[in-house]
């Protein structure tokens, strides 16, 4: 790893997160973008070029080639079909690596990820949990009982939420189950204990996440989908990914743990069953990202 400026290499700018995440590592010290790489399934190639000028990156053609000149990686594909074969060449090279969520869409990729990390620290998923309101919630209390909702009732965003109690709850999952008569929405349950329900199809409206944590005491947090909301996630995702990058922190175990939860969710809903770690229903997933593309925008 570079001793004086952390090169960092992007690859994949579908989504609105690499221009926001690079405009978070300009203003970092010690930290610059050097290498970008695009399949060019969502922004056209003068969009590519003016993102490299802009951030004075090198444009590689070849993304395995950009593992051997950066030292750590960000895998921001829309398609979470690519995420693991764009994101195992540099955890293969021990390049710390951030992918954004979800990190795919079959468990057998989630099993991929998780033997790939064990050359270097896996970073990423929602951003969501990183928010400063959120992340003060405890880590552990006892008989305490957790509510979250979100907005968009589909995998990619049903995620976001995944990922959040996952972190809140500080302990892998043990079970999740469908809850019919409440929307879309799942109890899951922690091997800490921690009972949580979460519902997906809430309102769209600001994109809003909210989360009722009842324990000690009763604290409630609502997180806009706002510019500034958003801004002040991503600033403390992009310090956690750049701690990652410095070995100062590995998030691998919680990020996978997340994963099998959110294709949990998914087979629980999809199934109506509860389901566990051992569950057979779990190999059953299959979440069809090149479709998910088909219809995906930027600007959302």
């Amino acid at each position: 790893m570079g001793e004086e400026m952390l090169t960092i290499g992007i690859l994949g700018l579908d989504t609105s997160h690499p221009e926001s995440f690079a405009k978070i590592l300009q203003r970092r010290d010690g930290a610059t973008v050097s290498a970008v790489w695009d399949g060019g399934d969502v922004r056209s190639d003068e969009y590519v070029t003016e993102f490299c000028e802009t951030y004075e990156a090198t444009r590689y053609d070849n993304p395995a080639m950009m593992a051997e000149s950066v030292d750590v990686a960000m895998v921001l594909t829309a398609n979470w079909e690519t995420h693991l074969p764009l994101a195992r060449p540099f955890l293969d090279a021990g390049v710390p690596t951030l992918v954004d969520k979800p990190l795919g869409g079959t468990l057998d990729t989630i099993d991929g990820f998780e033997q790939a990390a064990e050359n270097a620290p896996l970073f990423g998923g929602s951003a969501v949990p990183f928010h400063p309101e959120i992340a003060a919630l405890p880590r552990s209390a006892s008989e305490r009982t957790l509510f979250a909702a979100g907005y968009n009732d589909y995998y990619y965003y049903r995620v976001h939420l995944a990922d959040t109690v996952r972190r809140i709850a500080n302990a892998d999952w043990s079970q999740v189950e469908p809850m019919t008569d409440l929307g879309t929405s799942v109890r899951v349950t922690f091997d800490d204990g921690l009972n949580t329900v979460v519902r997906f199809d809430g309102p769209h409206k600001d994109g809003t996440f909210g989360v009722l944590d009842v324990a000690d005491q009763t604290r409630a947090v609502e997180i806009p989908g706002t510019e500034a909301a958003l801004k002040k996630m991503y600033e403390q995702y992009i310090d956690a990914f750049l701690d990652t990058a410095h070995r100062e922190r590995d998030d691998t175990d919680t990020l996978v743990d997340a994963s099998r939860l959110a294709l949990a969710i998914e087979a629980a809903l999809k199934q109506n069953t509860t389901v566990t770690p051992d569950s057979n229903s779990l190999d059953e997933v299959r979440l069809n990202g090149e479709a998910f593309l088909d219809d995906y925008s930027p600007y959302y």
